[in-house]
Formats: structure tokens, C-alpha cells, sequence
């Protein structure tokens, strides 16, 4: 406990009676000298080697003075350890003193023990070497005193299968990787992810390093098991100097990853637009779609609303009309159902086909009178589509813009006369739908238009029924003034008086009143 805590004076007192010098404590099993190396006193340190200690003596995790003294950075003490220590002597975790003292970058430590030539590549449990973990944490004055040794530059850890380039490469280390790669290191040892170091370097964006990497000449088409080549990962995360250096060196520009995304079609999406430029320069393949949604660069920048992005692919000439594989969406599709107005008129401008529906039947137009997007609507009608055009559901554009209340875009589209009766697959009509979700104004639009005010959809509910049901009061009475048949039912025999007076619609019952409906009219049901 004295040497622990630095009370040399009493250290003293307690060694002129000669105790147990190797005693060690029953909890960490460490001696008094492994405590004073640990905690750096080195009166006490000197004191007891005049008493000749077990120098080699571990703790419970294999330990020894050594290690501790080097991992913690005491180099008076570590000079004072020269009674010939194992230096090689290794904890439960494989760490020699060597190895210790370069992951922590004690350079005067490293120097003492190089002279006692240790095991230049004596490896902890998880295989990595002290070249390794000094290349990993960024010790350059260490790394060189080790190269000075001539270790093994490519061995690798067992863990991720690192090599100590790739380490350096990997934390952004320049000055180490000048270092190493004057060794003439494997440049294009890959970890077990199949990453090289000039892949992880230009994913990182460490200019300098790729650089560097690049007069070595390494395989610029090396790709890593999720099939991300260089290129590719520099085009992921944006890094336009590293994309300016890779293409100078002719790589494979349509080289995908495993899911069949290319570095344009990456770009493409993540809005990266000098990255794009760039790119199309070399003249990729300018369709190639992913192999997960199918999606080509120019769908992607559509949907993402890249408008720079796809003014630089339309210039190119790509399909326009190219759809995704799961649901079948075209780009200009996807750029209505987003309301990118922009990037809408300039698809416009290169003759799509205006009423290319995706899988579910769905047409641009459609789609974009169902989210509201009135201007992208205006530009659409410009090119004449079809206003008629249903969904597998068989909601047309005028249908979905009642449904939602979108009453712009319902005046445009009734300014091209569609059916203002064409019903939904279960038989509602944009009047019933607009009924019963209480959308006042647009009722009124429709009701200008004469529709046909007791078209019933599949379960018999009139759009006064609807209104009725839902308490509708405005709506109740716009209806009421277009003389309709007061007593439809629904396909139970419940008729508006009947769904008024059970929902307690006491404003809607005394309007239908006033129509003498049959007030004696049961359900079917009860």
C-alpha cells in the first residue's frame, strides 16, 4: 500500500526490516513494484530493486512491471527496469511492453526498449502488432523508430484483417502513410470487408492520402464485399477533389456496388452536382439502374427534387420514360408526387409520355391532383392528358382532388370537362366523396357542373347521406337545393333522415324536415 501511494520515507523503514518483497495483494495479485511502476513513483521503484524483486513478476492479468510502467508512459522507471526483464512478456490480452508503449505513442519508451531488441511483431490477442496500433492512433515518431526495425509492414490484425496502411489510411494519418509507403507495402491489401486502403481513404475523404496511395499505382476498380469501389465511395460521400483524382487513373465509371447502384447513379441521388459533372464527362452508362428498386440516376434526382442534377442528365439524352421495377414509376411520376414544379417542366420539355401510369394505374396527373400540387396540375394540362385516366382503384384526377379538397386543382380540371360522375371501383363519384369528407367548396364547384346528385357507390350511401352521416350541415343544404331524392337509402335501408337522427345531427334533421322526407322509413336491419 506504501509503494502504491508514494510514501518513500516509509518504504524505506519498512525494507530495513526486510519484508516479503514479492508479496502481492489477493485481489489483482499486483506486487509492490508493479503498484510503484503502475503509479509512477520512482524513489520507491529504486528503492526496492535495491532489494532485488522478482522484476518479471505479473499480476492476475499477466502484467508485469514492465508492461505497466510502458504503457503508462515512465520512462525513468522503465530505465530503472534494466536487470534484464522479459521484455517480451506479454498480459492476458497479448500486450507486450513494446506494444503498450507505441499504442500509447511513448516514443522515449519505444527507443529504450527497441535497444533491449524485443520482438518487433509480438501481436496482442487480437493480432495487432506494434506497428499496427501505432499506425492506427496516429504515433508518427513512433512508426519510424519501429520501420527503423524492419517489421512486418502487412501484417495484419485478426480481428477486421487491418493491415497497419490501411489503419493509417483509415484515420486520416498522411505523415505515417508517407512513412509506410516507402517500405513498399502490399497497397493493395484489403481488410476482410474486401476494402483496400486507397477505399477506405476515398471514403474518408483524405485527399492527401489518396494521393499518395495513387503514385503507387494501386487497382483503382478494388472493390470491398458491398461491391463500393473507390470511385464509388468518394461519390458517395461527396469528396469531388478525390472523384477528380480517381478518374485521371481510367477507372471502371460504371463499376456498381452490390446492389447495383453506380457512382452516377449514387451522386445522382445524394446531390452531389459537381460530382455529376464530372462524371457525365466520361460518358457513363447513363440508364444504369440499381438492382433493388431499379431506379436510374435521372429517377432518383426526380424524386429527391434535384432540379441542377437532372438539367446536367437530360443533356444527355437518358430514357425519360425509364420506371422504377417495384412500382413501376416513371421519373416524371415521381417528380409530380413530390411537386418538384421545376424539375416537371424541364421532363415536360422532352415529350414524356404525360399518362405513363405506374403499376397501380396511376398517372402523373393523377397523383399530382391527389397530393396538391396546383402548379405542377397547370403544367401537366398544358400537354393535354388524359383527365379521365383512372387508378386500379379507379379514382381519376378529379376524384382525388375531391377526395383530399384540393379545390384549385379541381377548377383546372373541370376547365377540361372530364366526367364529373366517373366513380371509384366502389361506385363513389368525386360528389359523394367530396359529401362526405365536408369539403363545402368544392361541392359547390361540382354541383355547377350538374352532376348526377343521387349516384350511390356499392353500399347504397347517396352524397346526401354521406353528409348526413358525417354532419355535414352546409353541405346538407347545398345538396337539398339541387331537389334530390330525400329518402335514398344505403343498402341497410337506412335513409338521411334515419343516419341524421341516430348520429344526433339535430341542425341536418330539421333541414331534411323541411323536405318531408318519410319519416316512418325503417332499416333493413333492426
Amino acid at each position: 500500500m506504501t509503494s502504491q501511494e508514494g510514501h518513500t520515507d516509509i518504504v524505506k523503514l519498512l525494507l530495513e526490516k526486510n519484508p516479503n518483497i514479492d508479496l502481492c495483494d489477493n485481489i489483482y495479485g499486483c506486487s509492490p513494484l508493479y503498484k510503484a511502476c503502475q503509479n509512477g513513483h520512482t524513489d520507491i521503484v529504486k528503492l526496492l530493486l535495491e532489494k532485488n524483486p522478482n522484476i518479471d513478476l505479473c499480476n492476475n492479468d499477466g502484467c508485469s512491471p514492465l508492461n505497466m510502467a510502458s504503457q503508462e508512459g515512465h520512462t525513468d522507471i522503465v530505465k530503472l527496469l534494466e536487470k534484464n526483464p522479459n521484455v517480451n512478456l506479454c498480459g492476458k490480452n497479448g500486450g507486450s511492453p513494446l506494444y503498450k508503449a507505441c499504442q500509447n505513442g511513448h516514443t522515449g519508451i519505444v527507443k529504450l526498449l527497441s535497444k533491449r531488441n524485443p520482438n518487433i511483431d509480438l501481436c496482442d490477442n487480437d493480432g495487432c502488432s506494434p506497428l499496427n496500433t501505432a499506425s492506427q492512433n496516429g504515433h508518427t515518431d513512433t512508426v519510424k523508430l519501429l520501420l527503423e526495425k524492419n517489421p512486418n509492414i502487412d501484417l495484419c490484425d485478426n480481428i477486421y484483417g487491418c493491415s497497419p496502411l490501411y489503419k493509417a489510411c483509415q484515420n486520416g494519418h498522411t505523415n505515417i502513410v508517407k512513412l509506410l509507403l516507402e517500405k513498399n507495402p502490399n497497397i493493395d491489401l484489403c481488410n476482410n470487408d474486401g476494402c483496400s486502403p486507397l477505399n477506405m481513404a476515398g471514403q474518408e475523404g483524405y485527399t492527401d492520402i489518396v494521393k499518395l496511395l495513387l503514385e503507387k499505382n494501386p487497382n483503382v476498380n478494388l472493390c470491398g464485399k458491398n461491391g463500393g469501389s473507390p470511385l464509388y465511395k468518394a461519390c458517395q460521400n461527396g469528396h469531388t477533389d478525390i472523384v477528380k483524382l480517381l478518374l485521371e487513373r481510367n477507372p471502371n465509371i460504371d463499376l456498381s456496388n452490390n446492389d447495383g447502384c453506380s457512382p452516377l447513379n449514387m451522386a445522382s441521388q445524394e446531390r452531389h452536382t459537381d460530382i455529376v459533372k464530372l462524371l457525365l464527362e466520361k460518358n457513363p452508362n447513363i440508364d444504369l439502374c440499381d438492382n433493388i428498386y431499379g431506379c436510374s440516376p435521372l429517377y432518383k434526382a426526380c424524386q429527391n427534387g434535384h432540379t441542377d442534377i437532372v438539367k446536367l442528365l437530360l443533356e444527355k439524352n437518358p430514357n425519360i420514360d425509364l420506371c422504377d421495377n417495384i412500382y413501376g414509376c416513371s421519373p416524371l411520376y415521381k417528380a409530380c408526387q413530390n411537386g418538384h414544379t421545376d424539375i416537371v417542366k424541364l421532363l415536360l420539355e422532352k415529350n414524356p409520355n404525360i399518362d405513363l401510369c405506374n403499376n397501380d394505374g396511376c398517372s402523373p396527373l393523377n397523383m399530382a391532383s391527389q397530393e396538391g400540387h396546383t402548379d405542377t396540375v397547370k403544367l401537366l394540362l398544358e400537354k393535354n392528358p388524359n383527365v379521365n385516366l383512372c387508378g386500379k382503384n379507379g379514382g381519376s384526377p378529379l376524384y382525388k382532388a375531391c377526395q383530399n379538397g384540393h379545390t384549385d386543382i379541381i377548377k383546372l380540371l373541370l376547365e377540361r370537362n372530364p366526367n364529373i360522375d366517373l366513380c371509384n371501383n366502389d361506385g363513389c363519384s368525386p360528389l359523394n366523396m367530396a359529401s362526405q369528407n365536408g369539403h363545402t367548396d368544392t361541392v359547390k364547384l361540382l354541383l355547377e357542373r350538374n352532376p348526377n346528385v343521387n349516384l350511390c357507390g356499392k353500399n347504397g350511401g347517396s352524397p346526401l347521406y354521406k353528409a348526413c352521416q358525417n354532419g355535414h350541415t352546409d353541405i346538407v343544404k347545398l345538396l337539398l337545393e339541387k331537389n334530390l331524392n330525400i329518402d335514398l337509402c344505403n343498402n341497410d335501408g337506412c335513409s338521411p333522415l334515419n343516419m341524421a337522427s341516430q348520429e344526433g345531427h339535430t341542425d341536418i334533421v330539421k333541414l331534411l324536415l323541411e323536405r318531408n322526407p318519410n319519416i316512418d322509413l325503417c332499416d333493413n336491419i333492426y
